[in-house]
């Protein structure tokens, strides 16, 4: 632990080390309000935000933690970890260790603290008119306050919980119509007034005392100012004037901070963007719902984001990986918690700038977009004709994204994601995986080739330490290293450079080149030329590798439903009718590795705290100088 927060203030500037030590005497001295309960702030409250949908609803009530399900009904401690079965305790907030497992996993209890279920309990009332869902919301709101004293317990250490919590109370009093409903019911009034807005009002006044700023400044301050701005325009208190205007100037600035010209996220990310995209819808929506619009340049830039996300989408809709996922989300409106939150986004980008390009391939909007958009949601799909565009590639030198994609006879499609971007955002990289020139392939949505995930954060190491590694991913491992130094669970330093060198896109012939500097230090280095000729469906890759008397290894990571056979220098995959012929190197010795644990190789995870074995082709080679080496994909 003393080695990682060592490395830890290496990350941090002088004006970084000065803010935290502001922030542990604040800390310190706000020890003093662990526990208090504000006297009732005056609060007044702006009449429903959210247009009226008019059509029925429909949620599930069930919450899924992590793989694990449980009701409403089964909440009786909001500080425990359904996984490891065991309590954090109710100690002050910001002492508690949150790196360890000793008390379970921060992740699992923050996950229904999030209160993603609530607006679905909400939506139960709106569509059967069943009082018993108010006295159910009552009852776990109130249980949540009298559990969670201010700054007491796991529930009040991480400013984003803080945040995600209080949109999903916004989400659930206007899906309730509380403004209306507290004038007709007497015991819901007094709720509000003596439970839910005082602690509404912590939760606003914690906001805004602890920003995630400097190397932390990632999508926890997103998702903070995004919070704040919200509360503040729905609950009018004596600071909230100055909490909106802080809040939305905030926003102002990170959308275009921690994302490139071309709305691409910086912290390298893939699942993670969507997380940061509801954020930036939320706060605009209720921005021009209350009068309160942001600028012109905002919403070109969330534009911009979401013409991002049409191009890194397989024809399926998919994610192809790149960087940590850990199923976050900020709401969960759909009857499917499971949804495809991409693809409503996209809805919500042809709806709110009624651009049909944006329309994935649906008859109508999900229920999200019903209840955030209104009507209106229905009137764009219902006055627009879905255009068919031809699936192309789409290169992002600039940022270090390169899709290639191809459609196939019968409407299929051939697509392949070759990464050459950073290792992630601001010195310690959070989210970042040590990837460079790594790449996933995908067939008809299938897919092929795949990057294995990220399957845990903080509470068991050995995995953590792999997922993240060069060698989990599809690209050249020199000595059996990682391009960058990993020393903590979100903690990344000696961050590579990569360098796109040369590209090309031609009706037949698509390529890139590019190198990193992750082996310099090892007096070695890597560079890599990823080529796709259309007419043969061929993939080729060269690596140009250098080093002295060290180990080359070449990991290809198959998804766990192909099948595949590998005789000397050919493996043979295939999947759902489609195949790839692999002519790998005859240098390197090949062999596979699956499910292995001394050292981890060969595992797959496809959703936070879930990994099953999963076949890795992986071909070994000494270098004694220098190698050219060529990999042929041959398609069909």
């Amino acid at each position: 632990m003393n080695y990682w927060y060592i490395q830890r203030l290496k990350t941090m500037t002088l004006p970084e080390l000065v803010y935290r030590m502001g922030q542990w005497r604040q800390s310190n001295a706000l020890k003093k309000e662990m526990g208090v309960r504000d006297a009732v702030p005056d609060c007044t409250v702006t009449p429903n935000l959210l247009p009226d949908c008019g059509h029925p609803l429909s949620a599930t009530e069930h919450i899924d933690v992590f793989g694990i399900e449980i009701h409403p009904s089964d909440i009786s401690d909001w500080s425990y970890d359904v996984h490891t079965q065991r309590s954090f305790p109710r100690a002050y907030a910001k002492n508690i260790n949150i790196r360890t497992a000793a008390n379970g996993s921060a992740k699992h209890v923050w996950e229904l603290n999030r209160m993603l279920f609530l607006p679905r309990l909400a939506i139960q009332y709106r569509n059967t008119g069943d009082i018993n869902y108010i006295t159910v919301i009552m009852r776990l709101v109130s249980d949540w306050v009298k559990q969670n004293p201010y700054l007491t317990g796991i529930n009040w250490h991480s400013n984003i919980e803080i945040n995600i919590r209080l949109i999903n109370w916004f989400l659930t009093w206007e899906i309730l119509q509380a403004d209306e409903l507290m004038t007709r019911n007497s015991f819901f009034r007094d709720f509000l007034q003596g439970t839910w807005i005082p602690s509404i009002y912590q939760h606003c006044k914690f906001s805004h005392l602890h920003p995630s700023l400097h190397s932390s400044a990632n999508n926890h301050l997103i998702a903070e100012y995004a919070g704040l701005f919200v509360a503040s325009s729905k609950w009018v208190f004596k600071e909230s004037r100055a909490w909106n205007r802080y809040a939305k100037q905030g926003l102002e600035n990170e959308i275009f901070r921690q994302h490139s010209a071309n709305g691409i996220n910086r912290e390298e990310a893939a699942e993670y963007i969507q997380f940061i995209t509801d954020f930036l819808l939320i706060a605009l929506l209720v921005g021009d719902y209350s009068g309160n619009p942001f600028t012109r340049a905002y919403k070109y830039m969330f534009r911009s984001i979401l013409t991002y996300i049409s191009n890194l989408l397989t024809i399926d809709g998919q994610i192809p990986r790149y960087g940590d996922e850990d199923d976050g989300r900020v709401f969960l409106l759909n009857n499917d918690v499971h949804d495809n939150n991409f693809v409503s986004l996209l809805q919500s980008g042809a709806i709110y700038f009624k651009e049909p390009g944006f329309l994935p391939n649906a008859k109508g909007p999900d229920q999200k977009n019903r209840l955030l958009f209104g009507n209106s949601a229905h009137t764009v799909f219902a006055q627009y004709k879905i255009p068919v565009t031809p699936v192309s590639s789409k290169f992002y030198p600039e940022d270090g994204h390169f899709f290639f994609k191809k459609r196939t006879a019968g409407g299929g499609e051939i697509y392949c994601h070759f990464d050459a971007a950073p290792l992630g955002y601001l010195s310690i990289a959070a989210h970042g995986h040590a990837d460079a020139l790594s790449f996933v392939l995908y067939m008809d949505g299938h897919p092929f080739l795949v990057d294995p995930g990220t399957y845990c954060y903080h509470t068991d190491t050995q995995w953590r330490h792999y997922f993240v590694s060069t060698r989990a991913h599809n690209t050249i491992c020199i000595g059996g290293a990682n391009q960058a130094g990993f020393v903590g669970p979100t903690l990344w330093v000696n961050h590579y450079k990569v360098n796109v060198k040369e590209y090309g896109l031609a009706d037949d012939h698509e390529y890139v080149v590019a190198s990193h500097t992750g082996y310099k230090k090892y007096r070695a280095y890597h560079t890599r030329k990823f080529e796709f000729f259309k007419p043969t469906n061929t993939i080729l890759i060269t690596d140009y590798i250098g080093g002295d008397n060290t180990t080359v290894e070449m990991p290809f990571h198959l998804h766990p439903a192909v099948e595949y056979e590998l005789r000397g220098n050919r493996c043979m995959v295939s999947c759902a009718g489609r195949s790839m012929d692999m002519r790998l190197d005859p240098q390197m010795q090949w062999s596979v590795a699956c499910g292995e644990v001394d050292p981890c190789l060969g595992w797959y995870s496809n959703r936070f705290y879930h990994k099953v074995p999963s076949p890795v082709i992986i071909g070994r080679m000494p270098c004694t100088s220098s190698l050219t080496l060529k990999t042929e994909l041959v398609l069909s």
